[in-house]
């Protein structure tokens, strides 16, 4: 005998949701048993997970590891079908980093509008797998802010892990307001378990921490050395540092960094081995560099922008969470990249946005009906636009009850130029006239 599709189905979503499949009787809301997945260091949860989190208010950290947030929730483009939409994607909030009291804010993955899948595990929601009180709350706002219950009719659930929301049975179809706007759950901002086998001297076990003690004999003179390796001297005030390195760096768990003016020429590996010495090696997997500079510093004294001269050449894929700003819109001669076409019309903002926009439509039509009689010479206000037309008789067509008339001050009519939609016709208008102008912009 072989498993019924019934079974798969319960354990496999039982299994993703950290529920224990017992019975084919039981929903998933019904299950009490817990269990969990298999993951890699990376995403293993390395601190204990408390078992009664507090949810008395948003960003409320428990124990330092589970924080309670109101998560907003995506519309997944080609997840909808004939009934509605199915699946929405989980973000942290947009105002995440100046609410929180999260230490690693600010710090990828922890930043405003962070959506969770994408980081592929750093970011993860806690599971029911704990406790009962880590169970997500859904709401949506057809009728004000109202929950979404467990055994709601749309049978929907939740991937803590990817922090996914599906719906089997959507209430609507379309962007209806039934849909999930918000999810209240624990975010988990704890230690994995890399983080604590690097903290406790784990992996490379060639591997030597350093630590630096300075002398020198010359008045400013600084010689630094460890007997590990590392060595680095100046030859008195103003000169540059020189520092060679033989060995592996390896920070603590609150990591290691250097302070003012670090120079570095040839060649700089951030990789998983020693790319120094014996078996020296520039590969690397799923290894960190981190650039910040200080925030509001270009442009004024403060010192603190971050630069990377020359070439810039990037392996992969290049993410901008807060978005790219600043001048997008030049080639390499100074030249816009983006030319407008015939009725269309193209804008550059001084933060670097571009907006592309239909131009007038090219052709303006003004009908004016006269009410009083107007004498020949004399000021006649039609309310039309020419100077859209720069008051070009190649551009401008009159018509006086239908019959198009002749430009010229020996023929029919002349522009005004003084005022925008005024003419001086060479003949007397009557009331009831019609005058109709036709503007080619």
């Amino acid at each position: 005998m072989a498993l019924s599709d019934t079974s798969k189905i319960n354990i496999s979503i039982k299994k993703l949701s950290g529920k224990a499949q017992t019975s084919n009787d039981k929903d998933l809301a019904n299950e009490g048993l817990p269990t969990g997945l298999t993951l890699s260091a990376e995403t293993i949860f390395g601190d204990q997970i408390p078992s009664a989190p507090n949810s008395s208010a948003y960003y409320t950290i428990t124990e330092g590891v589970a924080e309670y947030l109101r998560l907003s929730a995506s519309f997944i483009p080609g997840t909808d079908t004939s009934s509605g939409r199915h699946a929405f994607a989980l973000q942290l909030p947009d105002d995440y980093e100046s609410q929180s009291s999260n230490p690693k804010k600010g710090a990828y993955p922890f930043l405003n509008k962070q959506v969770v899948y994408i980081t592929s595990g750093s970011l993860q929601l806690i599971p029911t797998a704990f406790a009962t009180g880590y169970e997500g709350k859904p709401y949506h706002t057809g009728s004000g802010e109202t929950a979404i219950p467990v055994l709601d009719a749309r049978d929907w659930n939740l991937d803590y892990f990817n922090g996914i929301f599906f719906q089997q049975d959507p209430p609507a179809t379309g962007d209806s307001n039934q849909n999930p706007r918000y999810i209240d759950a624990f975010l988990y901002i704890g230690a994995s378990v890399k983080d604590k086998t690097a903290s406790s001297g784990g992996g490379d076990p060639n591997a030597q921490y350093l630590v630096l003690s300075a002398t020198g004999s010359l008045p400013n003179e600084r010689v630094f050395t460890t007997g590990l390796g590392l060595s680095a001297s100046d030859g008195g005030a103003g000169s540059a540092y020189t520092v060679a390195i033989r060995d592996s760096i390896v920070a603590t768990l609150t990591g290691s960094q250097f302070s003012g003016n670090v120079g570095i020429t040839g060649s700089f590996g951030v990789t998983s081995t020693s790319i120094f010495g014996t078996g020296s090696s520039l590969s690397g997997e799923d290894n960190n560099f981190f650039v910040s500079g200080a925030i509001g510093s270009r442009g004024t004294a403060i010192r603190g922008l971050s630069v990377f001269g020359g070439d810039l050449f990037s392996s992969g894929t290049l993410f901008a969470p807060s978005g790219l700003s600043g001048s997008l819109t030049r080639l390499i001669d100074g030249s816009s990249y983006l030319v407008a076409g015939s009725g269309i019309n193209i804008t550059s903002s001084s933060n670097g946005s571009i907006t592309v926009a239909a131009g007038a439509s090219g052709r303006l039509k003004f009908n004016k009906v006269i009410t009083s009689n107007i004498s020949s010479g004399d000021d006649c206000d039609v309310s039309a636009n020419f100077s859209a037309a720069s008051y070009s008789f190649n551009r401008v067509d009159i018509f006086v009850n239908g019959q198009l008339l002749y430009s010229g001050s020996q023929n029919d009519y002349l522009l005004n130029t003084s005022k925008t939609g005024s003419i001086h016709f060479n003949f007397d208008l009557f009331k009831d006239d019609v005058v109709t102008s036709i503007i080619n912009d």
